[in-house]
């Protein structure tokens, strides 16, 4: 396959997948411009071209060049693979507790599916009961399950569901809510932590934390990913993820596509943690 077949094949599924407007129009339009006439064999570089020109639309839009090849490309989008139950289960869901003196630090550095990671976020938001003040630190967080996310956030914003979004796809919207959990006192105190690591669906948890007024972010600027995507094979050695959905929050009517999530406290990521903690022990 050539380049231009490349990039005829991924805009192929670009009308399949994303909304019709025009962020699909203007990235289709783009890729043509680009390789429309790029008559070079597929390869890494060429992938890699591929993706850094389609992200100035589409952030979270990649395409990875497979070195040994034997992919079928796909006719239909199958969705994304079953999860690895025992590597989430070895990893804890990837939720841990910390305490920096009285304040309680829950790090989230993964949103697993929430059937696989409720028991593990259930346990972590019973050891930190009855803090004072809460950290979250999303700044590990890559993405994942949109549930947790939404757990997560009912934990933090209290008993009642509040609508967080809605993500728009092709066939129609659908409407989030957080999900109520935990026991975490009215008006508690929290500061929550991003960098250049928060990406996907740690964005999404960062950005509405941020939009309901829930405390202030801490840190860096995040990367600006706020496509739904799924994996299709395009060729026998590419694969992708692909847009298929955005996001509209229930408060800003936005995203954080290209613009990234902006922190209320910048500093370095590093040293993110002891400044959300000044903040919550200065009250």
């Amino acid at each position: 396959m050539r380049a231009d077949q490349l990039s005829a094949a991924l805009s192929g599924w670009l009308e399949r997948l994303m909304p019709a407007g025009p962020r699909r129009a203007e990235l289709i339009a783009a890729l043509a411009e680009r390789f429309g006439a790029d008559e070079r064999p597929a390869s890494p570089e060429v992938c890699a071209e591929l993706q850094a020109h389609a992200r100035r639309i589409s952030r979270h839009l990649d395409v990875e060049w497979v070195p040994e090849g034997g992919l079928t490309p796909d006719t239909e989008s199958r969705g994304w693979p079953p999860p690895d139950s025992a590597a989430i289960a070895a990893a804890q869901a990837y939720i841990e507790v910390a305490h920096a003196g009285e304040v309680g630090v829950l790090r989230v550095s993964g949103l697993a599916p929430l059937e696989l990671a409720a028991p593990f976020l259930d346990e972590a938001l019973e050891a930190l009961a009855g803090s004072p003040a809460i950290v979250l630190d999303l700044r590990a967080n890559g993405g994942g399950d949109l549930d947790t996310a939404m757990a997560v956030l009912g934990w933090l914003l209290g008993p009642e569901p509040v609508h967080i979004s809605d993500v728009v796809a092709r066939d129609g919207a659908q409407r989030w809510h957080s999900e109520p959990r935990g026991a975490l006192a009215p008006g508690t105190p929290v500061a929550a932590l991003i960098g250049p690591r928060t990406y996907s669906s740690g964005e999404a948890l960062a950005y509405h934390f941020q939009a309901q007024g829930r405390g202030p972010l801490v840190g860096e600027g995040t990367p600006g990913a706020a496509d739904h995507v799924t994996p299709i094979v395009l060729d026998a050695h590419v694969r992708a993820n692909l847009p298929r959905a955005y996001v509209v929050d229930a408060v800003t009517g936005s995203n954080w596509e290209q613009a990234g999530v902006a922190p209320d406290v910048p500093c370095a990521e590093a040293e993110a943690l002891e400044r959300a903690l000044d903040l919550l022990r200065a009250g």
